[in-house]
């Protein structure tokens, strides 16, 4: 079955290459990939009705609007003929290159340990959906309902926002290295001091 992925792209090609009759605006067609998973993990496919890329490359000439062809790769990236990139249209998905961002701000150390502060405090828990079967493996993950504000929740309150899970977890780790290494500093200090104490009173 075609993925949503898929689906999306073709719809946004539809929409930049104009009507099939020649109405529409006339462009020039080019292979773009499309963003892939929020996380790269393992190739997913082979998927229905999306042959593998042969000659096709990105950034080349194509003839067909909203062809499609899979790149097979750990992100599941698949190219697509179309007169503008789709990963530039609004409602995209999560891409992390400066061009496609406004507003860019660093946390602030007091920041990323509230961020990681709120990853620690996330109730983990154990669940199947209503339509596994009896005997299905447990589930693992966290419940939307219990942190709905949650940067790991999507805009639309009903999916888990990966890309956000996955930047808390960076900054609890972070925000743990950053007290580990004020820790070591301040050992480091209070055995300087004990070190001169004991220089300057010797033990009898």
């Amino acid at each position: 079955m075609r993925t949503a992925r898929t689906a999306w792209a073709v719809a946004v090609v539809a929409v930049l290459a104009g009507c099939a009759d020649g109405t529409g605006p006339t462009t020039t067609l080019a292979w773009y990939s499309t963003c892939g998973d929020p996380v790269c993990n393992t190739y997913s496919g082979p998927f229905d009705g999306v042959p593998v890329c042969a000659s096709e490359s990105e950034g080349a000439s194509c003839d067909v609007a909203g062809a499609t062809c899979d790149l097979e790769n750990d992100c599941n990236q698949q190219l697509v003929c179309a007169g503008e990139d789709p990963k530039d249209q609004t409602g995209g998905c999560p891409i992390s290159l400066r061009r496609y961002k406004r507003d860019v701000h660093y946390l602030t150390p007091d920041e990323l340990g509230r961020v990681g502060q709120a990853t620690r405090s996330l109730r983990l828990a154990t669940w199947r959906y209503l339509w596994d079967a009896g005997d299905a493996p447990p589930r693992l993950g966290f419940v939307i309902d219990d942190d709905p504000t949650s940067p790991a929740v999507a805009a639309d309150g009903q999916h888990v926002d990966v890309y956000g899970l996955a930047s808390m977890a960076v900054a609890a780790v972070q925000a743990q290295q950053a007290e580990l290494d004020a820790l070591r500093a301040r050992t480091v200090e209070l055995e300087a001091r004990l070190a001169t104490v004991e220089a300057r009173c010797p033990a009898p």
